[in-house]
């Protein structure tokens, strides 16, 4: 269901605003997640968890600070949103999407 490899994403909070976490990088093998990334605040790792419904569930642990809990659901088409929470103030929206594969752009079409 979900690709390992580069991911970009997002979270939202009314102090902060949009900010987006990048490089992403996600692993998925068994029902667990593994990730590494840096955002706004610092660098992170993700440890969680997936079932086949499209449900996440990931704890992301600032490098020598706080942690933040995630969960999310597929949409079907390649994206997990959902809310992320800093117990018992702060929460917000995120999403999370694999980065596609694209060909260059100027590769005519018979050479793809």
């Amino acid at each position: 269901m979900y690709p390992s490899g580069e991911w970009r994403g997002y979270w939202d909070q009314e102090v902060w605003g949009r900010q987006p976490m990048g490089p992403l990088q996600l692993r998925f093998r068994s029902g667990k997640i593994e990730g590494e990334g840096r955002d706004i605040i610092g660098r992170f790792t993700f440890e969680g968890d997936y079932d086949d419904q499209g449900t996440i569930r990931l704890v992301k642990h600032y490098l020598g600070r706080h942690q933040v809990f995630y969960r999310g659901v597929y949409d079907g088409e390649g994206t997990i949103f959902g809310e992320w929470q800093i117990p018992p103030l702060w929460s917000g929206s995120f999403a999370l999407a694999p980065v596609a594969n694209k060909a260059p752009a100027d590769l005519p079409i018979e050479d793809l």
